[in-house]
């Protein structure tokens, strides 16, 4: 008979859950409620009438519309953190998210559906605050109407798409490549209630509309990416995903602060306001939090990066906590004061109309010192300016440390197409470009020829092969690996192709004049940036054509696109009234020449730029010849390196340091950028 032992029991196993992360979210939520709750009462954002001088629309409206666009704040910070985590942050497997990457994703979707149903219940609350109703008795025609007819419904609506294909996206997606478009959306997602808020009716909206969109991506990437750090506290990948994180940090803190000071200056008057108001003051406790956060910053960088490298992960998580709650405070100081009334010193009986049309009241008849002067500056396009331009120095300079040699000319006709740029876009040139046909004509022109032209002239996409870096590990990409993707993605590929280009060029040429539409675009600012950077886009195509296609499709191209000009020229100077005209109307001046006349010096703008298009294409073309008689003859570039130069002898090797071949240019690329491919 088996003689059957019982054993005693073992002892019971307690297991200790790490309940560190939800004590930070319960003190993050509750510095977050006490910090809006004072300062929506300190800043007046629940005084209804003191803002717009309408019928409360009740206190359940005044206080359940920050806290709804709080929320939906909140959940677009941890869907953008953890998609960029995912994406950016973190290593793959090949080409595939890694098991951590594929959580965060799937965690983003919790975020990005909190962020969804906050957006979809700000449209009633925001319809009830508009017309000063209570929330009870707005209708759903009401709040129909509101997101078909008002600028802040549209936002509100445009987000609302977004976010539900962000939603979709972190629910599906699997792929590195996949992650990191879904994370530039949920980006991208965070602007158009922004953009579309009271910084869009103000003067001088266009450096208020995109100094506040700047600020609000900015916020989210600083904000998301800590709060993602903070859920991987003991991850083996934590010290490389800090490290990256840490220069995305600075960048984010350095446009936050040049954001937050263009939006002030705008909406402050004189510098005593800073103490003086209410709204003043709140601007000065969020930039003494900035500079704060900005130390933290900089202890990060230099004591908790190394601790946190050699194995300290407590440090950094404790330094990290403390300012995940600096940052709660910073937005809820933020969400009231897009409440907030700002000061006003000046309230003029006759509002000036062109003023809210422009963004500037109508300016004098146009000289060379006022087309050069009078600036009116837009932040997104300098921001282009100044990041292209750095960026482009930045290149040279690695490539001088290196001991090769960039080409002068190059960096010269890059600089210059920046210059150019931001004389059209922030410069008194601007102004006359929003009041008649010529200057317009000139500023599209300028953007849809010259710019792309020089910058293409530049180089920047073999630049950029020859001195970005590859990621410290395999599994995990750096900036020659994204820039080789994004060269080589489909969206890149069909826009490089003849045909898609030249469809570009036409109708961005167009469209404008001779289609119902510049009117509804120049009204809204957002509509306006759209249009501009439409124009970029389309130049640059052709442009990139023309240098890296065959000689025989390049001069094809070059022919269609300078018939198309000419015959633009031709249509404008003979055309008695443009479909554009609508707007010129609304803004015409005394100064302004007559239509007839306006056309012909339009349409002799448009001859010089067909003009500049042919010898620049030509030479670009020429350009393209000289590579193709030397694609086959390779060079050697050192014991281990083997090179060519695609006939030009200025060409510079990729970056890294294993033996490369490389053949020809990109021909064969689709258009995608600069350089040879490997």
């Amino acid at each position: 008979m088996t003689r059957i032992e019982q054993r005693p029991a073992d002892p019971s196993l307690t297991v200790r859950r790490d309940s560190g992360p939800a004590r930070l979210v319960a003190a993050t939520a509750a510095v977050g409620s006490v910090v809006l709750a004072l300062a929506l009462w300190y800043g007046g954002g629940t005084d209804r009438e003191q803002i717009l001088g309408l019928p409360d629309g009740g206190a359940f409206t005044a206080w359940a519309l920050p806290v709804a666009r709080t929320l939906s704040y909140v959940g677009a910070v941890l869907t953008v953190g953890w998609t960029v985590a995912a994406a950016f942050l973190l290593p793959g497997l090949d080409r595939l998210v890694g098991p951590v990457g594929y959580r965060l994703l799937r965690r983003a979707s919790w975020t990005a559906a909190l962020w969804l149903v906050a957006t979809v219940v700000a449209l009633p609350l925001t319809a009830s605050s508009l017309l000063g109703n209570p929330v009870d008795q707005v209708s759903t025609v009401t709040v129909f109407s509101l997101a078909m007819s008002v600028s802040q419904g549209q936002g509100l609506v445009i987000a609302a798409a977004m976010i539900a294909v962000v939603f979709a996206a972190t629910r599906w997606v699997i792929t590195r490549t996949g992650a990191a478009v879904t994370a530039l959306l949920a980006v991208a997602a965070t602007l158009p209630v922004v953009l579309t808020g009271h910084s869009a009716g103000s003067g001088n909206h266009a450096i208020a509309v995109s100094s506040v969109g700047i600020h609000t991506a900015a916020a989210a990437l600083w904000v998301g990416g800590l709060v993602a750090l903070l859920t991987l506290p003991n991850h083996r990948d934590l010290p490389l995903a800090a490290r990256r994180y840490s220069t995305t940090a600075l960048w984010c803190f350095v446009l936050m602060g040049l954001s937050g000071i263009a939006n002030t200056a705008i909406r402050l008057y004189r510098p005593d306001e800073l103490w003086s108001t209410r709204y003043g003051t709140l601007v000065l406790v969020k930039s003494v939090v900035l500079v704060a956060l900005g130390a933290f910053g900089a202890a990060h960088r230099w004591r908790t990066l190394p601790r946190l490298a050699a194995g300290g992960a407590w440090a950094f998580r404790r330094l990290a906590a403390v300012e995940v709650l600096v940052l709660a405070g910073i937005v809820a100081v933020g969400v009231a004061m897009s409440r907030a009334p700002s000061p006003v010193t000046v309230d003029p009986a006759e509002p000036d109309v062109y003023t809210e049309l422009l963004g500037f009241p109508l300016p004098a008849a146009p000289t060379v010192a006022r087309l050069l002067g009078q600036p009116v500056p837009d932040a997104y396009f300098l921001l282009i300016a100044v990041i292209g331009g750095g960026l482009y120095l930045t290149g040279v300079r690695r490539l001088r440390r290196a001991g090769r040699v960039w080409p002068t000319a190059r960096t010269l006709c890059f600089l210059a197409g920046m210059l150019v740029l931001v004389a059209v876009t922030c410069l008194g040139f601007a102004r006359y470009a929003a009041v008649t046909h010529a200057h317009h004509i000139g500023q599209h022109l300028a953007l849809l020829v010259v710019v792309p032209l020089l910058v293409c002239g530049g180089a920047p996409g073999a630049l950029a092969r020859a001195t970005l870096r590859s990621g410290p590990t395999s599994d995990l990409p750096g900036a020659l690996q994204w820039w080789e993707t994004l060269r080589r993605s489909g969206p890149a590929r069909a826009l490089g192709h003849p045909v898609s280009a030249v469809v570009a060029f036409v109708a961005c040429l167009y469209l404008p004049y001779f289609a119902p539409v510049l009117s509804w675009l120049m009204q809204r600012h957002v509509g306006h940036l759209g249009m501009l950077t439409a124009f970029l886009a389309a130049g640059g195509a052709v442009a990139t054509v023309l240098r890296h296609r065959p000689r025989r499709v390049g001069g094809g191209v070059l022919a269609v696109v300078t018939a198309a000009l000419l015959l633009f020229a031709l249509l404008v100077r003979r055309s008695d009234r443009l479909r554009s005209a609508e707007w010129f109307d609304l803004v015409r001046t005394g100064w302004a020449p007559v239509p007839a006349v306006d056309h012909r010096y339009a349409a002799w703008t448009a001859l010089v730029a067909a003009v500049v298009l042919t010898t620049a294409g030509l030479a670009l073309l020429g350009r393209s010849a000289d590579a193709t008689t030397g694609a086959d003859r390779p060079t050697t570039a050192g014991a281990d390196r083997v090179a060519t130069t695609g006939g030009d002898p200025h060409a510079v090797p990729s970056a890294d340091d294993s033996p490369t071949v490389t053949v020809g240019d990109e021909r064969a690329g689709a258009g995608g950028g600069d350089g040879p491919r490997r």
